[in-house]
């Protein structure tokens, strides 16, 4: 996802929510509202720029200024904010809801598990990263803050708490379709392509083909690696 210099705006003008879970092609619907001209924040922008308002927030059970962190964004997707869709369309009340999903329950469950494994796990497995994080302070913060943020969102950091996620999966789900109104919300698959988004957002279909974007762990993994080798060089400047 492209960084955007939001910092210099003054205008709050939120558009689209994205309330899907994490692992329902957010990364996908985060580019193809890229395409359609949207200022987006996803997963990566949260976790560069907000983290540890995040994290405080998690911590003291007190939600981050929403006008003051997505100053100047247009849609947001991902978490933590997926989390907090209520909260954050009440201070955007002109924005709409989009329920990103999966085609089942187990689809979404595998790739989340996989997802767990590779934040929780594997990232702090080999032995450079433990000696690493045992040096840079804000190396061993990422990895708290993951653990906390699967904690206050999915209820657990284990990868094998199948039967807490799926429980999590669908009541999330099932709250966002009880909580917007029906005219302010598109339950939405990327299968569908662009169709019900242009026609829910009032946009003509671009010519290009919709956004099929597989961010895989092993892809997750490579990205969050060049974040601690970054923090890591800049601790030792």
């Amino acid at each position: 996802t492209a960084v955007y210099d939001v910092y210099h705006s003054t205008s709050y003008k939120m558009k689209v929510i994205c309330a899907g879970l994490p692992k329902t092609a957010t990364t996908s619907l985060a580019k193809a509202l890229q395409v359609l001209g949207y200022n987006v924040y996803d997963f990566q922008e949260h976790y560069s720029f907000h983290r540890q308002q995040w994290l405080d927030s998690f911590e003291t059970d007190r939600l981050p200024n929403f006008k003051e962190i997505y100053d100047g964004v247009d849609a947001i997707t991902d978490v933590p904010p997926a989390f907090w869709f209520e909260e954050i369309s009440a201070t955007f009340p002109d924005s709409k809801v989009i329920l990103t999903v999966r085609d089942s329950e187990e689809a979404w469950l595998k790739s989340w598990q996989g997802d767990v494994q590779v934040r929780i796990l594997q990232l702090w497995t080999p032995f450079y990263v433990k000696i690493l994080s045992s040096i840079v302070p804000s190396l061993r913060k990422d990895k708290h803050f993951f653990a906390t943020l699967y904690q206050a969102t999915l209820g657990s950091a284990n990868p094998e708490a199948t039967a807490l996620f799926r429980v999590k999966y669908r009541q999330h789900n099932e709250r966002v379709q009880a909580v917007i109104p029906a005219e302010k919300l598109l339950v939405f698959n990327v299968k569908q392509g662009w169709q019900p988004l242009c026609e829910f957002l009032g946009y003509e279909v671009p010519l290009t083909p919709f956004p099929r974007l597989n961010v895989a762990n092993s892809d997750t993994k490579r990205r969050i690696f060049r974040v601690f080798k970054t923090e890591a060089s800049a601790f030792f400047v």
